[in-house]
């Protein structure tokens, strides 16, 4: 009986001890989480983090503030860096192998998942497409959709995952272009290479390889004569690149990467590239401080831009408009010795119109370049092709 007795008593002092060291944790990360400045970006997923929101009476109604704050304690909480990694890895252990939309794939390859097109929105891009072309029948334009990698390593997706035709996209967007719009098939040629590393394992981009093999399957639709087999000298940049696949999944996070860059033999040129918004000129295409950040890719370009007019000393009269997203910015090197002037143009950041740049600038050839999953989720592009 006593025995009993100790054993009940023992019991409830656990039980209040536990009770203690659990509102003693609880009012620790309370005070922490108060303490603790907030943080605009993660360093470690690259992304920008929520801010705290600000309540009005129509965002507390419709409950619009409570979801908006949710996202804000999510990000800013504190060891948030530390709980998302042990919440992977137990995912990870238990067998998962995708992750925020990243397929974690055979030998480590991390592939974004192929985007689902928003038919209306894709059907508006079309028809803003078609009628640029026509409102400037003069301007030679041409169409380079660059497959995403889960589109291309399909052998390298993890057992069972299924993905989205995105080739079979392609097929039907171009049936829908205007015939002057010059299509570049950039699905076959990165197809006949896919045996080798042509896009990053931890980044969603291509490597300046698969960039190299897609300009020599372009050059004479582009209108550029040449043999660029032995053309270029090729040197590695960084060797501890890992990208934003990494940080989005948490997965392969210890992988390091080599960015190389590909510069001609012959034929160089020099480059002035004004970032028109931002007010700054630079001499070269590579912007190497980036290579100390987390967005190494950020070497080509500097990053992305709304506007850069890159004036070249290349003996050629032709100007170029390049609507683009992130995977031109490792492929623009390449034009620089065809293209007497390069017009970079990135929807997602550019407030005005193409109609704009046509009138400031004396544009004789136009290329849209864009990945796959960009192209089909971007609302913007229509905005900036308006009338």
């Amino acid at each position: 009986m006593r025995n009993r007795k100790n054993s009940r008593k023992l019991h409830r002092q656990a039980d209040c001890i536990l009770g203690i060291l659990f509102l003693v944790c609880f009012s620790l990360l309370t005070i922490i989480n108060i303490l603790k400045k907030d943080q605009s970006i993660s360093e470690e997923e690259n992304r920008a983090l929520a801010e705290k929101p600000t309540i009005t009476a129509d965002s507390l109604l419709n409950g619009i503030y409570m979801e908006q704050y949710e996202d804000y304690v999510s990000d800013q909480f504190a060891g948030r860096n530390f709980w998302r990694r042990l919440y992977l890895a137990w995912k990870k252990a238990g067998g998962s192998r995708k992750e925020n939309g990243v397929f974690l794939g055979k030998d480590g390859q991390l592939m974004e998942d192929i985007t689902a097109a928003d038919k209306e929105a894709l059907q508006k891009t079309i028809d803003s497409i078609n009628a640029f072309a026509l409102r400037h029948s003069d301007i030679r334009t041409y169409m380079l959709l660059i497959p995403d990698s889960a589109a291309i390593l399909t052998s390298q997706l993890p057992p069972h995952a299924s993905i989205i035709n995105q080739p079979e996209q392609f097929s039907l967007i171009k049936n829908k272009m205007e015939p002057a719009i010059v299509w570049i098939d950039a699905v076959s040629a990165l197809q006949k290479h896919k045996t080798e590393k042509i896009y990053y394992k931890t980044d969603h981009h291509w490597t300046s390889l698969g960039a190299y093999y897609s300009f020599i399957n372009a050059a004479k639709s582009l209108g550029i004569d040449g043999d660029f087999t032995q053309a270029y000298d090729i040197y590695p940049i960084t060797e501890n690149f890992n990208g934003v696949l990494s940080s989005t999944s948490g997965f392969c996070q210890d992988e390091q990467e080599t960015i190389y860059v590909y510069l001609p033999k012959e034929n160089s040129v020099s480059v002035v590239a004004h970032y028109v918004e931002e007010q700054n000129k630079r001499t070269s295409l590579y912007d190497t401080s980036k290579l100390k950040t987390k967005d190494q890719y950020a070497l080509f370009l500097g990053g992305n831009f709304p506007l850069i007019d890159i004036k070249t000393s290349a003996a050629e009269d032709r100007k170029l408009l390049l609507v683009k997203d992130s995977f031109a910015n490792s492929f623009i090197p390449f034009l620089v010795p065809f293209y007497q002037e390069i017009v970079v143009v990135d929807p997602r950041y550019y407030a005005g119109t193409l109609e704009e740049v046509m009138n400031l600038y004396e544009i004789t050839d136009m290329l849209y370049l864009y990945s796959g999953n960009t192209f089909l989720s971007d609302h913007n592009i229509s905005g900036v092709l308006e009338n």
